[in-house]
């Protein structure tokens, strides 16, 4: 996830400066950094919807083998 956030900054910084150093005018400039924005924050929030998705199966998996285990634990106690 670290790399991936660098990555996005890296390319909205790359971006903004190609286009602060193209020869258009400002409307045209104005437009163009919006378009990059927007672009970049769809972007940046597939990146996070895709961890999220990725943390909530990590912790379901978890939570279900701490289920297990507890389980285990009780018979093993049981049979004791």
């Amino acid at each position: 996830m670290k790399y991936v956030l660098s990555f996005l900054l890296g390319a909205v910084a790359g971006a903004a400066v190609a286009l602060l150093f193209a020869p258009s005018s400002g409307e045209e400039l104005r437009a163009n950094i919006k378009t990059q924005a927007d672009t970049q924050y769809s972007k940046l929030q597939d990146e996070v919807q895709k961890g999220m998705h990725e943390m909530q199966t990590r912790m379901d998996k978890m939570s279900s083998d701490m289920q297990a285990m507890s389980s285990r634990s009780k018979e093993t106690g049981k049979r004791a």
